[in-house]
């Protein structure tokens, strides 16, 4: 078996056990949150319940009076008891008026008024609240600041806080005198731990059942995908292995056999273990000839790219690569330039001295120019026409070998001392892509053909 190759009985149960996990995760998260939302509606509902009820039996004109004078009146010891009566009678933790003052570390609220229940008659009467009773330290900046804020909205708020008292789910309502002044804050606090008690209770409820439900399917398709997938997966991938040892420097078509196990899954694993057999059968009739199309094709590619005269790459092979190059102008880190050589004379030649030394002389046009252009892939496009594809090096260097080349011709065209078909010369341009503004091998072409034109005229007005 290669390295690092996972069982694939391994990746099925390590990949179901993670889909359960995260399914488990995903479920109770979102169960959690949907219950926790429902769970604080229902709270917001009951206190603003209790609210509503509290503060249609409230005088604010007495209360404001009172809070104004400091004296509690006949109604504020009736408001005492009403509230007590709420504080023992239904399921809250507290119940009380005050008025937010700061959010300075001591003395940021003012107590009014607030349910006592018996116990707190009866245990801690020293210690109850009275009125316009300044809370000290009892609430931190933070909390005070909750509190503020909700009474500065001036509708009713809900929000947690934490006090010396305990930790809270708080509904807020101001008051408002008959003037519309406000005058202080009804306050209804829920004990947080019971909420999250019943939120932690039907989240682990929901964990087990979300839990006992998903190892049940992962046992149930582990042991299903072994029977139906990964065991048969497994006998015909040991065939197969088995085969490609046996065939390794095989000469012998016939021992091309790959002997495949019984399956019957009744799905895909069935069917490949079919195709794996009639491919081996396939394949002893292809080998007999593979050797020889092998190198009958490598032979024919490049007899069909290769320039029988020059041994350069022919136009076929520069239309393919033309084609490679486009492709490779989405780069834009591409840098290449085309270089357009034509041979001057070339019919004069032949007409003169025969198509044999006119071969010659496309021959010594063509040396120099692969001899100049070493880095980069040359092309006979027509009977006098190269293309060269600057790369790398010749890229980098292209203005130092178009100046090279073009004196290379120069001094072959003038040396007196060989026979005139050995005298070569070819007038040259040279273009770059300019990744700003090309978008076709083409356009480069073209103008690398109006420059080599350009030279070619040069060279015939210095000739002439």
């Amino acid at each position: 078996m290669a390295k690092n190759i996972k069982p694939l009985k391994r990746s099925v149960l390590v990949g179901t056990i993670s889909f359960i996990i995260i399914l488990c995760i995903v479920l109770s998260a979102v169960q959690y949150y949907g219950y926790r939302k429902m769970i604080y509606e229902r709270y917001e509902a009951y206190i603003e319940n209790v609210i509503d009820y509290a503060a249609s039996n409230i005088d604010t004109d007495d209360l404001a009076e009172c809070i104004r004078t400091g004296e509690m009146s006949e109604k504020y010891h009736e408001l005492q008891k009403f509230l007590d009566g709420i504080r023992d009678g239904m399921n809250i933790h507290f119940i009380y008026l005050i008025e937010p003052l700061n959010t300075e570390p001591k003395d940021n609220i003012k107590n009014i008024i607030a349910g006592v229940s018996q116990w707190e008659y009866e245990n801690i009467a020293d210690e109850l609240v009275y009125l316009n009773m300044l809370t000290g330290d009892s609430y931190s900046p933070e909390t005070a600041g909750k509190y503020l804020n909700a009474y500065n909205t001036g509708k009713l708020s809900f929000f947690e806080e934490v006090s010396e008292w305990g930790d809270d789910y708080t509904g807020l309502l101001p008051l408002y005198d008959s003037a519309g002044n406000k005058i202080c804050a009804l306050c209804v606090d829920v004990d947080v731990a019971s909420i999250r008690g019943e939120l932690l209770s039907n989240a682990m409820t929901m964990l087990v059942i979300i839990m006992t439900l998903g190892g049940g399917f992962a046992l149930f398709f582990y042991f299903w995908s072994a029977k139906k997938v990964t065991h048969p997966l497994e006998q015909l991938e040991s065939s197969v292995a088995d085969f490609a040892v046996s065939c390794e420097n095989q000469k012998d078509p016939k021992a091309l056999h790959i002997n495949v196990p019984r399956i019957r899954t009744h799905n895909e694993v069935e069917s490949l273990a079919a195709a794996v057999t009639k491919m081996s059968e396939a394949m002893q009739g292809y080998v007999k000839n593979i050797v020889y199309t092998e190198s009958e094709l490598a032979r024919m590619a490049v007899l069909a790219n290769q320039d029988a005269l020059t041994g350069v790459r022919n136009k076929n092979a520069y239309d393919a690569y033309a084609i490679e190059l486009q492709a490779k102008m989405r780069n834009r880190d591409m840098r290449f330039a085309i270089g357009m050589i034509d041979i001057n004379e070339l019919k004069g030649m032949n007409d003169t001295y025969g198509h044999e030394k006119g071969d010659i002389y496309i021959q010594e046009c063509c040396r120099i120019i692969c001899e100049t252009f070493e880095h980069s892939p040359v092309f006979r496009v027509g009977g006098d026409e190269f293309v060269v594809i600057l790369l790398g090096e010749d890229y980098d260097n292209r203005d130092e070998l178009l100046a090279a080349i073009r004196r290379k011709y120069e001094e072959r065209s003038a040396d007196s001392s060989v026979e005139l078909w050995y005298r070569a010369s070819a007038a040259i341009g040279i273009a770059e892509y300019d990744r700003s503004a090309d978008t076709m091998v083409e356009e480069i072409f073209s103008r690398a053909d109006k420059k080599m034109y350009g030279n070619k005229a040069k060279i015939k007005g210095e000739k002439y």
